[in-house]
Formats: C-alpha cells, structure tokens, sequence
C-alpha cells in the first residue's frame, strides 16, 4: 500500500464531516472514500475516525493524525508550486478573511484591482468580525486590526491605524472641550465594543472608563451620532477622518492620542509561499504605502 493512500480522503472527510460531501469533494464514489480510510487506519493501526448512523466523529488518534496530514498535504502543495509557478502567471485560487467594514472599504477595493492585474487568480473573500480559524478552513491570508496575539502564524504588517476621540462643533459648544483625560468624567461618551478608551498620557498606555447614554457595536452609527452632536467618540481614523476633513467632527485630546496599531496580514507558515499570495501581498503593502499621509 502507498503510504498516501487514504490521507487526502481521510482529510477531507475530516473537515466535511461527512462521507458523502468528501466524496463530491474529490470526485469520487463513497464506496472508495471508505475504503481507502479504512486501508488507512489499517496502516496506522489507530481508530481514526467513530461512525454511527448519524454521527461521525474524530477520535484522539484522528485528531492527532488530522493536523499532522494537513502540514503534509501543504507541504507537497508547496513542492509541486514551487516547480510549476517558477516562471508562470500567477494562478490559482486564494482564501481571504477581513474585518466586515475594513474589507469592504480597504481590502476589497484593492484585491479587485490586483485581479484585473493577474486575471488567472481567483478569489474567495469571507468577511467577518470573528477571528477565524484559518489553518482549519484553509484560509490563505487572514487581514487582522491591533495587537497581535502570539501564534504560529507568520504575520506581515501592512499599514497602521490611528484612533481619534472626536466631538461635533455644536457638542463642543454646548459641553465644552475636554482638556484633560480626567474631564472625560464630565462628558457624554459615546461607548462601541468596549467602555475602556485606552491613551497615552506621559509616554505610557493610560484606560479610561467612559460613561455615555448610547451603546451600539458599529462603528458607523456612533460615527452618525457623533456627527449629530450626542456625545464623544473614539473611533479609528478610518471611519473619522472624512468628517474631520469636512469640519463636521473636531479632533479633541490629541495629545493624548494611543500608539498607533497595526494592520496586519496573517498566513500559516509555509517553506514556500505561492507566487500568488506573495504578490498579492506586496500588492497591499504597496497600496497602503501610497495611501500613507
């Protein structure tokens, strides 16, 4: 028996989890999918998989053994790319994950004008709020706001984010402008994900625990509440700096503005990194460098 026989079919039963959908997967009978799992197991000598009527799981083994085929599955990817895109068009099929907001506005845009530059590349675009696992849904390249996590993942930075605390011309008349963090007590803060803004008072990292009458997890309707003079927000300069430029919000506290944070562009590690995916990664670098006041 061939030492690879079963590991594409036991992976993609894996990750489908289901006989059947692995089956379409790659195009063959379910008949054969079973079988070559189970010549597979049979090598082994382990229990990978527990199948019942309605249920099919992995066992410890499987689980064991699914993360081990996936590094061998990307490692013969990477030697078969490594001879096939020396010299030719980037082609293929790359995965990406972003921020709902940031993808649509940011990302988005620009990997459609890589694409109109190298036609033959495909993609599959998932927006989401959720830091998704990407080595487990084969993502290519995760696009992440802020400070990192440690992980495994090989990460590039792309750019940086600067966060704002802005206020409407009529709030700041009607309130006052705050001058220090401790008046932020005296104001109507506008609170999003979190009631911690965080600053830099003295060279060090300061939070504040805000207080506010509106509470709303979208950026873009505190960004409309702030416009319309209910209270202070602090936001990325992403969603701010247009009405900041037109006048309707006014930079307050800038002194006092946090470090800037990183956007970043997360991949697994591999020993060869696809043509494809590394222009496309020096093709968003490029482009956030020209955006760079």
């Amino acid at each position: 028996m061939d030492r690879w026989t079963g590991i594409d079919e036991f992976v993609a039963v894996a990750t489908l989890g289901s006989f059947t959908h692995a089956a379409k997967k790659l195009n063959t009978s379910v008949a054969q999918i079973s079988r070559r799992v189970k010549e597979l197991e049979q090598q082994l000598n382990h229990q990978l998989l527990t199948r019942t009527t309605r249920t099919l799981t992995l066992t410890q083994e499987g689980k064991v053994f699914l993360t081990h085929a996936r590094h061998l599955q990307h490692a013969y990817d990477d030697a078969t790319l490594a001879l096939r895109q020396r010299d030719q068009q980037p082609s293929g099929v790359l995965k990406l994950t972003a921020p709902v907001m940031y993808g649509e506005h940011y990302i988005m845009p620009m990997v459609s004008d890589f694409m109109r530059k190298y036609p033959k590349v495909s993609i599959e675009m998932v927006l989401s709020n959720e830091q998704l696992d990407i080595v487990a849904m084969g993502i290519d390249v995760a696009i992440r706001l802020g400070n990192l996590k440690d992980s495994s993942l090989k990460a590039r930075r792309l750019s940086w984010r600067n966060t704002l605390v802005c206020a409407a011309p009529d709030y700041l008349a009607n309130h006052g402008q705050p001058h220090s963090l401790n008046e932020l007590t005296q104001h109507n803060c506008l609170i999003g994900n979190s009631r911690t803004w965080r600053f830099l008072d003295g060279g060090k990292e300061r939070n504040i625990t805000i207080h506010g009458n509106l509470t709303c997890n979208s950026g873009w309707s505190l960004l409309d509440a702030a416009c319309k003079g209910i209270g202070l927000v602090q936001l990325p300069h992403y969603y701010v700096q247009e009405a900041v430029n037109e006048q309707r919000l006014i930079e307050v506290l800038p002194h006092f503005r946090p470090e800037p944070e990183g956007v970043w562009a997360l991949y697994p590690p591999r020993q060869y990194m696809p043509t494809s995916l590394r222009l496309l990664l020096d093709y968003l670098a490029e482009q956030f460098a020209r955006l760079a006041p």
